[in-house]
């Protein structure tokens, strides 16, 4: 029903469009219903519905009454809205377009400008340059301004016919000498995004457009500062010459005027270091003037560029540091960037009254709240150790009783340990009452593990505590995995009879695991514990070094480049602004693995196989990862150890089958060299005899490494075969397709009769 009521409204508009065609004359009547019908087109377009079989009528009925500019502004709307989609359409409207471009009315010429620069056709250039040129030199500055961002929409069309045509040239000249401001700033704005920009900023320059920078919109103001900021005066005179000047843009009531100022003056004064600690004195009150607005999303924004400003000078903006804090109407974004800052300029003067206000939010109602704040001390805690009452309010946190708050303040005592070891004796006994069982987040669990591993010296239940989650290997998450082995190893070279049993049930469980980061590290425990264990205790638990710097902060070089972006996206997202803007791609290997979500994916292996990695796919496999090799590199065995081969004898002892744990493992007895012969003889029926009478004595998966496929595969079945024969390996019968061979396989040893 909708259809046909749009078919029908489509047939009526297109009758009445004829009517008014057929009618002759020029009655203020006959316009009103022509602007009702074009009214109606253009509603519409706007809910989606195609009119383009209108396009004869429309342009029919609009060039009887020309020189009206309303009607002409919505046949324009509707030539470029059905432009891209019906070219050949589009060419009968160049004729009218051209002729519009030269009208006497300097709106109708600019109107017909910028609709020719957006039909966006590339076989229309040709058309585009003569009225683009002519409108660079119209009087009107209307016309100018259009067509100077009409080089614009050429240039990202057809970059050659630009060029090769002077435009930008043009531009320049016009940059210099036009007396219209606003064409001043479009010329601005095409000739940076042509890159032509640079070689153009002089003194002269800058010093013309600064004195005229009040004729400027507010966005063009902007604009004009951004492009200075490029800038280098060449003394100290020129550049206090030029922030007295602009000295008025800073108490601008537009807040992109006033942040593209302060990028000036801060960029101006980088090589004048007690002028440039005075403009950031000198930004701090203009600052807190926009943020003490109700616009939350400006709000937002300058308290990103405060706290960018705060780590690279805390000391300047530590003594206003009631600015930030919380109001009960701020969203929580905004409250969540200001506990960064205050966590950031908090000092040995402010650190105490700031931890007592982020106390206050640690009851909130809000979680996410709650745990910034606990963040934010816990930050404070690690900058400004000397304050009393950091760490007592840190440990508090332990006994509010909220899970939450209970979790982040563990992740914050283990970062402190980490830093200063020395703080043990106060937090051990605080942390030493929790159980892990309390913490259900494994961010948490994990830190208050490697607390455990740590300084479980100085903690009694310690031993018991990691044996009661090691009996729950399998369900936990993996950083609590990791976290728990390593933990646990390090624990039993302190209190070795009481973690024997715990360190067991972990290596057990970790060789056994499907991750590869746990099932390696397993296996390297494993195999120190079996070559010495004083070798093993050394590697695994050497005396703990106060960590200086955590990976999750921004190095001082990267603010730096985030700095030279100032008031872009880049002090938003944190992150130099390449890092979100280039557009990279991931190459998939040629052997047709996909990928999966970003990352490259491996081929799921047959059920019950052992996933290798890197390190013992190179232990076990050969250079061309195809040939089996033993651990002292003899060709033809399969790997030393993986998931299921049985475990050694150590792990018998550690889960209390005896021993003595502390004397060195004797050396394992050397393996025997498997040697297959270079040509067997076996008919396909005695393998086929054979196969049916053995039973299966062994089952064993090997997963090769993707490049070893791609490189096997790649020559088809033929090549692999060929590679199979060279680790003299036959093929007995084959199939499939790349890249899932089936073949079955023989070969003899050299004592086979």
């Amino acid at each position: 029903m909708g259809g046909e009521k749009v078919r029908g409204e489509l047939g009526e508009i297109k009758t009445t469009l004829a009517g008014l065609s057929s009618t002759h004359g020029r009655a203020p009547e006959l316009l009103a219903a022509k602007r009702e019908v074009f009214k109606k087109i253009v509603n519409y377009m706007t809910v989606g519905i195609d009119m383009s079989s209108l396009f004869m009528q429309a342009m029919t009925a609009a060039v009887q009454h020309g020189d009206d500019i309303v009607l002409k502004k919505m046949l324009y709307l509707y030539i470029c809205t059905y432009a891209q989609s019906n070219p050949d359409l589009t060419l009968l409207t160049i004729n009218l377009l051209t002729k519009d471009s030269k009208d006497t009315d300097p709106h109708i010429r600019g109107l017909a400008i910028r609709s020719l620069c957006s039909l966006r056709v590339a076989n229309l250039v040709e058309y585009l340059v003569p009225a683009i040129s002519v409108g660079l030199i119209d009087q009107h500055s209307y016309v100018r301004r259009t067509a100077v961002m009409g080089v614009l929409k050429v240039y990202n069309i057809d970059k050659p016919a630009v060029h090769n045509t002077g435009m930008l040239g043009t531009l320049k000249e016009m940059l210099q000498n036009d007396p219209d401001a606003q064409v001043a700033a479009n010329c601005i704005t095409v000739l940076e995004k042509a890159g032509d920009m640079k070689g153009m900023i002089d003194r002269a320059f800058v010093v013309r457009l600064l004195n005229r920078i009040k004729e400027f919109s507010e966005w063009a103001q902007c604009q004009v500062l951004e492009a200075v900021s490029v800038y280098r005066p060449s003394n100290e005179g020129e550049v206090y010459d030029m922030m007295n000047l602009l000295d008025d843009r800073l108490t601008h009531s537009n807040s992109a005027v006033v942040m593209a100022a302060i990028k000036l003056f801060l960029h101006l004064t980088l090589a004048m270091p007690a002028t440039h600690q005075q403009v950031l004195e000198r930004v701090k009150d203009p600052m807190q003037t926009l943020i003490s607005r109700d616009h939350f999303e400006t709000a937002y924004a300058v308290l990103a560029h405060f706290h960018l400003l705060a780590q690279r000078a805390p000391i300047l903006f530590s003594s206003i540091y009631t600015a930030f804090f919380c109001r009960m109407n701020e969203p929580t974004y905004i409250k969540q960037l200001k506990l960064e800052i205050l966590a950031a300029i908090a000092d040995e003067h402010n650190a105490y009254d700031i931890a007592t206000e982020l106390t206050e939010y640690v009851g909130d109602i809000d979680p996410h709240l709650a745990r910034d704040a606990v963040r934010a001390v816990g930050r404070i805690a690690l900058e400004v150790q000397d304050v009393g009452g950091i760490v007592e309010r840190l440990l508090g946190f332990l006994e509010v009783g909220k899970p939450y708050v209970t979790a982040e303040a563990v992740t914050q005592i283990a970062d402190l340990l980490r830093r200063f070891p020395d703080l043990a004796e106060i937090c051990v006994s605080s942390v030493s009452n929790i159980s892990p069982q309390d913490l259900e987040e494994p961010e948490a669990k994990a830190a208050f593990i490697w607390i455990l591993g740590e300084f479980g010296h100085s903690i009694q239940d310690a031993p018991y505590l990691l044996e009661r989650v090691a009996g729950k290997f399998e369900g936990e998450a993996p950083a609590v995995r990791a976290a728990l082995l390593t933990a646990t190893a390090k624990l039993f070279f302190k209190r070795p009879p009481e973690c024997q049993r715990a360190l067991g049930m972990c290596l057990q469980a970790a060789v056994a695991d499907s991750d590869m980061l746990i099932h390696d590290r397993g296996l390297m425990y494993l195999r120190l514990l079996q070559y010495s264990v004083n070798e093993a205790a050394r590697v695994i638990a050497p005396p703990m070094e106060a960590v200086t710097a955590f990976a999750e902060e921004q190095s001082p070089e990267l603010r730096d480049r985030i700095f030279d972006e100032f008031n872009t996206l880049a002090v938003i997202f944190r992150e130099p602004s390449t890092a979100f803007t280039r557009r990279t791609t991931v190459d998939t290997l040629s052997n047709g693995f996909n990928d999966v979500d970003g990352e490259g994916a491996v081929p799921a292996a047959d059920e019950g196989s052992s996933l290798l990695t890197d390190t013992e796919q190179a232990e076990a496999l050969g250079q061309d990862g195809l040939t089996p090799r033993l651990a002292n590199g003899s060709p033809g065995a399969a790997p030393a150890a993986s998931a299921s081969t049985p475990l050694p004898d150590l792990l018998g002892d550690l889960l209390g089958g005896g021993g003595d744990l502390m004397a060195p493992a004797a050396p394992a007895a050397p393996q025997p060299v498997l040697s297959l012969r270079p040509h067997p003889h076996l008919t396909p029926q005695e393998f086929q005899g054979k196969w049916g009478a053995l039973q299966p004595a062994k089952k064993e998966s090997l997963m090769l490494a993707p490049p070893s496929i791609a490189t096997a595969v790649a020559g088809g079945l033929q090549e692999l075969n060929r590679r199979m024969a060279a680790a003299s390996l036959f093929t007995m019968a084959s199939g499939g397709a790349a890249p899932a061979f089936r073949c079955y396989l023989h070969g003899q040893t050299e004592a086979a009769e």
